[in-house]
């Protein structure tokens, strides 16, 4: 069996307090294996997202323990815990996240300055090539479609050769085609041990992971593998 990359010991996160108190995750108990692909499903405002963000140190959580890759994240301090986000963790959200007024290539690049990767050049470009975009090196994202500024962002995920990549509905905003062409480089990426964290709301989707939680008012309520896996 393969060693857990993520691990959730009775974690939970409330906002607000008294009347006004709210449990967005609540006592939740999990582990992802290395090299496995989740889908976090659920109704909209039960707590997937936040979840993600407390497994991507986002956010810390008001109680229990998480475990990412070995570390605990409450043992570091806000600088630590930048740098394992930089260089350990890739995040791909829904709305790309892109910064508007860098090309294609500074928007990975800066990625790899923060993750303290050198030939920055270099290795932005062979990423864009892998993608299929090297001649979109010199575009803003608004020059690019939207499948093609997802596969920009899932670049700059990978910029530091993360092992973990968390994702906030990948798919959400691109068409029929360039969502199949996304869960496709996904699979790739799996294929070749990256250990992958989706939330989505789209069965479709869900269905190409090896295993489906879902989630309601803050809590796992099922966890289920996909046959095909």
């Amino acid at each position: 069996m393969s060693e857990a990359v993520i691990e959730l010991e009775k974690v939970s996160k409330t906002y607000g307090s008294g009347s006004a108190e709210t449990k967005a995750v609540s006592e939740v108990s999990m582990t992802v294996e290395h090299g496995g692909w989740v889908a976090i499903m659920g109704p909209s405002g039960h707590g997937k997202s936040t979840l993600l963000q407390l497994i991507g140190g986002l956010d810390r959580p008001s109680d229990g323990r998480i475990v990412v890759d070995g570390t605990e994240l409450a043992t570091l301090g806000a600088t630590e815990l930048a740098a394992l986000r930089a260089r350990r963790i890739g995040f791909v959200f829904q709305f790309f996240n892109l910064l508007p007024h860098l090309t294609a290539l500074e928007n990975i690049e800066i990625a790899l300055w923060l993750g303290g990767t050198k030939n920055t050049n270099g290795r932005a470009m062979d990423l864009l090539e892998r993608f299929g975009l090297g001649d979109k090196a010199r575009h803003l994202p608004g020059m690019l479609s939207g499948g093609q500024q997802q596969r920009v962002a899932i670049a700059r995920a990978l910029a530091n050769d993360p092992g973990i990549l968390l994702m906030d509905e990948p798919t959400g905003n691109l068409d029929s085609a360039s969502e199949g062409d996304l869960l496709t480089l996904l699979s790739d990426l799996n294929a070749a041990g990256k250990t992958l964290l989706m939330v989505t709301h789209n069965p479709v989707v869900a269905q190409c992971a090896h295993r489906v939680l879902h989630v309601k008012d803050g809590r796992i309520v099922s966890d289920a593998r996909n046959r095909e896996h």
